[in-house]
């Protein structure tokens, strides 16, 4: 359980203030993100959005930290190898935003859960792994049905492909 003694979310996150109105950032706090996949690119994703202030998450993912992620996994650490990247990159959301509210979905996202896992999102963030074609289709589609916004930032090489 993340250390709440002295937590206060607007003096946490009132850095943002300039890339951010005082509104803007208050809607963040009360926005969800969904994130599929939590491993280098998800990761990533989820803590800077944590650290944007981003209130909620619904968040899956299916590994386990091991050695080989440790070069480029936000949440890879020796401390956090063989943990679920579901239980680790959840503590370390709760560690940025005490407040955070959480989803978990340990069995990753299939056609049965689509709609659980979007479930009052604001925003998809894409992070699936490259070679999962099928089910991203799918995501992506019932976001389109449901008007949730989808964003695929993944990295390539020393670039990015968005």
């Amino acid at each position: 359980m993340a250390n709440r003694e002295g937590f206060s979310y607007d003096v946490a996150f009132s850095r943002n203030i300039g890339w951010f109105t005082e509104a803007e950032q208050a809607r963040l706090q009360n926005c969800r993100v969904a994130v599929g996949g939590l491993g280098g690119v998800g990761g990533s994703h989820a803590l800077t959005l944590a650290r944007l202030g981003i209130g909620q998450f619904t968040i899956t993912d299916l590994d386990t930290f091991d050695w080989p992620n440790l070069n480029r996994q936000a949440g890879a650490f020796a401390s956090t190898i063989g943990q679920p990247k579901l239980d680790a990159m959840a503590k370390n959301l709760a560690d940025i935003n005490p407040d955070v509210k959480l989803h978990l979905m340990p069995h990753g996202i299939n056609p049965d859960n689509i709609d659980e896992f979007l479930a009052g999102a604001d925003l998809y963030m894409d992070s699936l792994d490259i070679f999962s074609l099928e089910i991203r289709r799918k995501v992506f589609a019932r976001c389109r049905e449901l008007g949730i916004p989808a964003v695929t930032a993944a990295p390539m090489g020393m670039g990015t492909a968005y």
